[in-house]
Order: C-alpha cells, then structure tokens, then sequence
C-alpha cells in the first residue's frame, strides 16, 4: 500500500467508528478481550471468509463507500480483518491476527496512512490466561491489563495509555452488567454502563447524560430515550420483563419508540438471510450523520465445507424493493 496520501486525525477516527458499527453494530464499545472465534461474528456456520460491500445510492445511481474481508483459519479463528475506504478519502487497512500454538499471539495493523500502524502483543501467564496487552504505534501507545475473579473469568480490563488517560472496565458477571470509567489527561471522568441478556447486548449509558440507548434486535433498531427514573434501574426491569414476557418487552420497545423523546438513532429496515440464517443483504441507515448514512450492504459468504452463499455485486431488484424506505 502506498504511503503518500495522509489524513487528518480526526477523519481516521471517524473512519474506523464508522467501520466498526457499519460491521457489526450491536457490538458494544467498551474494553473486552480480543474475539476471534467465527461464532463470535455471528456466523451460524463455520466460515472460511466473507466479503463485504457497501454502496450508497440515490437519484443519480449508485457507487460503492466501502469493503471488507474477514478471513478465518481452518480451526474457525480469525486471521484477517482487510477495510478498504473508497472516494475522495480513500484508504486501506489490514488487521493481521498472528497465532503461536493455536494461541494468539499479536494483531498487527498496516494501514495506507502508516502513522496508525500498530502492533499489539498478547502475553499469558503460565495458567494459559490472558495478563495484559501492550500495543505500539504513533497513536497506540498502551497496555491493557487483565484481572480475573475466582471463577476464571475476567473481572477487569484497564487501559493505560502513554499520555496518562485510562479507562477501566469492570464486568459484572452475575448482573450480566459491564461498567466502563474513563479518565482523560487533564482528569475529566466519564462513566458508562453496558447492560446484557444473555450474550446479546440490550442497552447502554452515559452516567448524567440523560439518555438511554436500547439496542432492539427484534425490530433491527436502536433508538435513544428519556426515563424517569434510575437509568440503570430501568434498563434491569426491561430485561426482566424480556425474560418473563417477551411479547409483553417488544410492546414497551415500540411504545417507547414512538415517544416524542425518542430518537432512532440506528436501523435495519430490511434484510435477507440465506438457508443457513446467516444475513447476505440489507440496508441499513446510520442516523448519526446528518444527513442520514443510507447504506446497501452485500455479503458473500465461503463457509469452511466450501459452499457459498451471497454476492458483492450491487443487487438492483433488491435497491428497487427498498428504495421507498429511508
């Protein structure tokens, strides 16, 4: 990859939210150890590598933003996670996961701008359990370091980064709850909390923001509100009442999806799986941006017994279906 075309800063952050919400958008933001096992993806099949595309399209026809290549190994572990960025911007960048023994044992990044060139190094102690990660680059610059409870599990992860900000993630394993403080430079604290059902994430919060994101999987919606009570609170009783009364759950989602205080904040209007249940299109609209992101996404899929399923290919009678939803 070429060298020569640089970026500022704050577009290549932008970039790589972009790419991890455009990937997988239920996927939550705080601190957690590396997956790479291919049911980590969501896959319902072993996959041997799957191909993404995304396009915009409007009015004046159609073009592709962005693709990716996600590679597995022949025992279901990831080894490549390829993005490439296309128009004015554009931009390549290659996670390469590199394995010791079937263990991991570092994810390098290569990227056209190289000052976000990185290599993280994973080190164990003499149990097989993760300790800590050091990553090093221009821009990444920190160690991740591992506590776990009595059970084997993780208890927390906490970034240290060379600039003296921190963040600390705290995981709640019988609440099925992730509490994540980040602390800047200059001292300002930010908290939030990640609350699960079961593997899959169900809402989210900023400590004193006032809102409270619920990621609404029946619907493929994730929306923000106004409560008033305890946001924590709550989002606990949505969950139990999910548990003891899905129907019941799915009606107090699109009620409070219609409040006045309520904003979608992220959908899926439509999508199409393959016999497997795994999904080969969509479109789905990231209303973060203004205006609107609109997006058809393809996938191509090779499962590891060597059949296929999908394509990369701009899907014109699926563009049609779906040209009057926004």
């Amino acid at each position: 990859m070429q060298n020569s075309i640089y970026y500022t800063i704050a577009f290549l952050m932008m970039i790589a939210s972009f790419t991890v919400h455009a990937q997988k958008h239920e996927a939550a933001d705080h601190l957690s150890p590396p997956k790479t096992y291919w049911q980590s993806f969501g896959f319902q099949k072993q996959i041997d590598h799957v191909k993404i595309a995304y396009y915009k399209s409007d009015s004046l026809g159609y073009e592709p933003t962005m693709a990716e290549v996600i590679s597995f190994n022949k025992h279901g572990h990831l080894i490549q996670h390829y993005i490439r960025i296309f128009g004015q911007y554009g931009s390549e960048t290659a996670h390469n996961y590199v394995y010791t023994n079937g263990v991991l044992d570092s994810i390098n990044t290569l990227a056209t701008a190289a000052n976000f060139n990185s290599r993280q190094k994973l080190h164990y102690n003499s149990d097989g359990q993760l300790t800590h990660i050091t990553a090093t680059g221009k821009f990444s610059n920190f160690t991740d370091t591992y506590k776990y409870d009595q059970t084997g599990m993780v208890a927390s992860i906490e970034r240290t980064h060379k600039s003296g900000s921190t963040r600390k993630a705290v995981f709640n394993h019988k609440a099925n709850c992730v509490q994540e403080r980040e602390t800047a430079a200059n001292g300002k604290v930010t908290e939030r909390y990640y609350i699960y059902e079961g593997d899959e994430l169900l809402a989210s919060f900023r400590s004193g923001s006032g809102l409270l994101t619920f990621y609404d999987a029946y619907r493929r919606i994730d929306f923000e509100t106004k409560v008033n009570e305890a946001p924590l609170t709550y989002a606990l009783a949505q969950r139990k009442l999910k548990q003891s009364d899905p129907m019941a759950f799915n009606k107090q989602m699109s009620s409070l999806q219609s409040k006045p205080v309520s904003k979608i904040v992220f959908d899926i209007p439509a999508l199409a799986k393959n016999e497997n249940g795994d999904w080969i299109k969509r479109l789905q609209i990231d209303r973060r941006f203004s205006p609107p992101q609109r997006r058809l996404v393809f996938r191509k899929l090779m499962y590891a017994d060597g059949t296929t399923s999908g394509d990369t290919e701009m899907d014109l009678i699926f563009e049609r279906k779906v040209a009057r939803l926004k």
